[in-house]
């Protein structure tokens, strides 16, 4: 591991975030471009523009040329010839935006949040630098346009929708609440701030736990009122519906300044020496006064990326970006050396059936994928043990702290065992939901070997006799209580426990079935695995609608077997290695020898012992029968 003390988490920082940018695109109305500098007018007339703003522009092309950086820079007045933004302005690596980019309303930011959007709505990580006047002259109120680019980035929030029922009940609490104090609507809508609304906008759970909002210190305000609120209402259930009622009517208040189009969760801060950051999935943002040297502005882009502190693994993600972009093209040339291999692969894709060809394609990918990882793994293994050696100095509490441990496992198993759904047809590993009419249905694991399971592979014997249909084997999964995880993870090593992520829910699942020794359920002494002959329609492939088919099963309950048709979705998948496992195991159980061991009579005696437990008693105290030893 590389010392430590080489590198500190900010230098870290700076190095995958800093470190690769290229371009710098300037974005200011009152900025001299290059066009204006080229056309007749500023030839004959002289520089229509601020000197302070053309300095400002020299600072910037000044630091962005310097020998460090050696970025190449763009400057561009913000006004668009077409009612939508330029797509040249989204595609620099770093941009520098001017906040007021309308002259004739020059307090208004509309424009420079549009531009913004764009840039959130992009696929690649944006930084931005908003270098402005704020508002009332240099350097005023920073804060105020911070809240203002955070809220634009916003979308409305459904959580914070009140039904018909909700408000009639609301309304008829305030109107009592009116007989006192005619403005108290007012007054409860006031102490809903923008920070306070972009703060329950940061809430990630589907569902606002409003017990938790209503102990925000920011809501103190709020409740001081119910202290002089009538009797009535006040109790801490109708506290929590005017807090919501509050909420909803800010987010209707801020409705127009919302955007249109999700941009994923938008997080804000304000710290100390007026160092803030606004993020989004795809954009950093940080507001820097023009009371501020032009010069400086890479220092503070620092300082609000250091004040975000991303996670390790942010860092080692951002690293591997970077290097693949700079390195792309050398790592692509070692990948395609072998031209024997290319043309290997490729004749074995147009060799494949129609419907094989995306699946023999997808794992082409994967090879391809996997030769750029060897091409860049030297350069991004040495930061990563500069990272990993500043991770154990800082300790990972620094960025985990809130998590409860048994989460972070279970997500961490379910990571380790299970993947994304891949594939256009049924292979090793799919984790089915075989629904019985209106009921959710079972979860059955597929393990037949992936070669049986290729459309058109076999088509004599049985699997000719069968037609459209493929025999697979699929075992039956059982669900492991929630208040029992506990215990599963603690045996997590045994590999009886699978943890998947179904309709975006974390479940645990046992291989074998549940029995009174773990987690309650019919008594097996033996578990073993149980497993089912299944047949999939259409070999298999998946119908248009998703991860869907349809299998045939066999059906009991009468002298003669039936068949029922049942339909099936892939919910989950394995990773392969975890598929094979499981495979094996199966094999072994389909494999067993039976053993003619007796066991000991359990006849009840008067005592209410049995003599399996008499016998076992006298033994233990030496007044049992002796047994001979040898011959």
């Amino acid at each position: 591991m590389s010392d430590v003390g080489t590198s500190t988490y900010g230098d870290l920082i700076q190095e995958v975030f800093i470190g690769p940018i290229r371009s710098v695109l300037v974005v200011d109305d009152d900025f001299p471009t290059l066009d204006l500098l080229l056309s007749r007018q500023m030839l004959t007339q002289g520089t229509p523009c601020d000197e302070q703003d053309a300095q400002r522009v020299r600072d910037i092309i000044q630091f962005c040329h310097a020998e460090a950086r050696r970025w190449m820079i763009e400057v561009h007045d913000g006004q668009p010839d077409k009612p939508q933004v330029p797509s040249h302005l989204t595609q620099s690596d770093l941009m520098i935006l001017d906040f007021h980019l309308n002259k004739e309303c020059p307090d208004e930011g509309a424009a420079a949040i549009e531009i913004l959007r764009q840039l959130a709505e992009n696929r690649y990580f944006n930084l931005v630098v908003v270098y402005t006047k704020g508002f009332a002259g240099i350097g005023g109120d920073i804060a105020r346009v911070t809240r203002e680019i955070a809220v634009g980035l916003c979308t409305p929030d459904e959580r914070l929708t009140l039904h018909a029922n909700g408000i009639t009940t609301i309304e008829t609490l305030l109107q009592e609440w009116e007989d006192d104090d005619p403005e108290i609507r007012g007054k409860l809508k006031a102490e809903i701030d923008d920070e306070t609304f972009l703060k329950i906008r940061g809430f990630a759970d589907p569902k606002i736990d409003w017990i938790s909002v209503c102990d925000w210190d920011e809501l103190q305000g709020l409740r001081n009122f119910f202290v002089g609120a009538p009797k009535s209402i006040c109790d801490d259930s109708k506290f929590k519906l005017l807090t919501k009622w509050a909420f909803y009517e800010k987010q209707l208040e801020l409705l127009p300044k919302l955007a249109t189009t999700g941009l994923g969760a938008v997080e804000m801060r304000f710290g100390d020496e007026g160092v803030n950051w606004i993020r989004t999935d795809g954009l950093f943002v940080t507001v820097v006064s023009k009371s501020n040297d032009a010069s400086s502005l890479p220092e503070h882009l620092l300082k609000a990326l250091q004040s975000w502190d991303p996670e390790p693994y942010r860092l080692l993600m951002a690293k591997m970006r970077a290097v693949l972009d700079e390195h792309g093209a050398l790592a692509e040339a070692e990948v395609l050396r072998n031209r024997h291999l290319q043309a290997g692969w490729l004749g074995d894709f147009m060799a494949s059936e129609p419907d094989q060809r995306p699946w023999k394609f997808h794992n082409v990918i994967k090879r391809h994928w996997e030769g750029l990882g060897d091409a860049i793994r030297t350069t991004v293994t040495e930061f990563g043990e500069r990272l990993g050696g500043r991770v154990v100095a800082d300790g990972v509490e620094r960025w985990y702290a809130s998590l409860e441990p048994a989460e972070v496992m279970v997500h961490l198993n379910r990571y380790e065992c299970s993947k994304k759904v891949e594939g256009s047809h049924l292979t090793t590993g799919h984790v089915l939901q075989i629904k019985n009419g209106a009921s959710a249905g079972a979860y059955w694991l597929c393990l037949s070997p992936a070669c049986d399971l290729e459309p058109g592979q076999k088509d004599s014997g049985w699997h000719k006799r069968l037609g459209e249909h493929i025999p697979f084997i699929a075992v039956e999964l059982f669900g492991v209580p929630h208040a029992r995880v506990g215990e599963a993870l603690e045996s997590a090593s045994s590999a009886n426990y699978l943890f998947l992520e179904i309709d975006r829910k974390l479940r645990c699942f046992s291989f074998l079935p549940l029995s009174p020794n773990n987690f309650g359920g019919v008594r097996d002494r033996t578990p073993n695995p149980k497993w089912e002959q299944m047949f999939a329609e259409r070999q298999g492939r998946f119908d248009n609608t998703g991860n869907r088919f349809q299998i045939t099963r066999t059906a009991g309950g009468s002298e003669r077997l039936a068949l029922s048709t049942y339909s099936a979705t892939v919910v989950a998948q394995l990773r392969y290695e975890y598929a094979l496992n499981l495979l094996q195991r199966l094999g072994a159980s389909l494999s067993r020898v039976g053993l003619d061991f007796v066991p000991m009579t359990c006849r009840p005696l008067p005592n209410g012992q049995t003599d399996a437990q008499a016998t076992l008693e006298n033994h233990v105290e030496g007044q049992g029968t002796e047994y001979p030893s040898g011959g």
